[in-house]
């Protein structure tokens, strides 16, 4: 225990102000319905004086519950809100509107639906563009980590490991690798070319594929499209 120096001690908490349940709210105005205010007062709360500063106190608040009533009794009706002390709307407190992170949402999965990576950062910087064109200035959003945590939880995202990568060449692709020598060698002979050079010692990696990718949550498999160059690695 610690001991005051100048005999002076922190004061206990009294717990005056006691916030209560919306079914207990909707039970004390059902009550008044058929009783006075000093009568319900002695039955909800017997410790309190008539004419005290504490039932003066808790007259305001009842009459304050009775212009709530119709919310009051709303929550109450509801199993799941009954017990509950305050209630927030979803969304009261984001900064971005529902449009915004819906648009956010909407370009995380169209990548995803094409097969694309979408890593940790790149969800960052969307929800900034985003924010711009909303005219939410940056220093009132900064699309922070906990933020990007919170609005992949919210769309039911998380990062995920990728379980299997694949090639998804496209049906034209023989066709455009020999137009596109075809175009070369045409270049060539139009600018009378002798020589080709390449560049000497220059390190080349085909594709990078990165192993962690945001996606849906649940799902077994969590697919990224690639060349199937991704293990490739040379010295040109």
């Amino acid at each position: 225990m610690r001991v005051s120096v100048n005999g002076k001690s922190k004061k206990p908490h009294r717990h005056k102000s006691v916030t209560e349940t919306f079914a207990f709210r909707a039970a004390v105005l059902a009550f008044y319905d058929t009783h006075t205010m000093p009568k319900l007062v002695d039955t909800f709360w017997s410790g309190i004086e008539l004419r005290s500063k504490a039932y003066t106190t808790k007259k305001r608040v009842i009459l304050r519950w009775k212009t709530e009533r119709s919310r009051i009794e709303s929550m109450a009706a509801s199993s799941k809100n009954a017990n509950q002390k305050r209630f927030r709307r979803t969304g009261a407190a984001k900064t971005l509107s529902g449009d915004a992170e819906q648009d956010i949402l909407d370009w995380v999965m169209a990548l995803r639906s094409h097969g694309m990576p979408v890593l940790a950062k790149m969800p960052h910087l969307e929800a900034l563009d985003i924010a711009q064109m909303y005219d939410v200035p940056h220093s009132a959003f900064a699309a922070s980590p906990s933020w990007i945590a919170s609005f992949l939880a919210r769309h039911s995202l998380s990062l995920r490991t990728r379980t299997c990568h694949r090639q998804a060449s496209p049906l034209d692709s023989t066709n455009v690798a020999q137009e596109f020598a075809a175009t070369v060698r045409r270049r060539i002979v139009e600018e009378g070319i002798t020589t080709v050079y390449n560049a000497d010692q220059t390190a080349v990696i085909y594709e990078y594929v990165p192993k962690l990718t945001v996606d849906e949550r649940g799902s077994q498999t969590v697919w990224v499209k690639c060349g199937g160059k991704s293990k490739e690695r040379v010295t040109a």
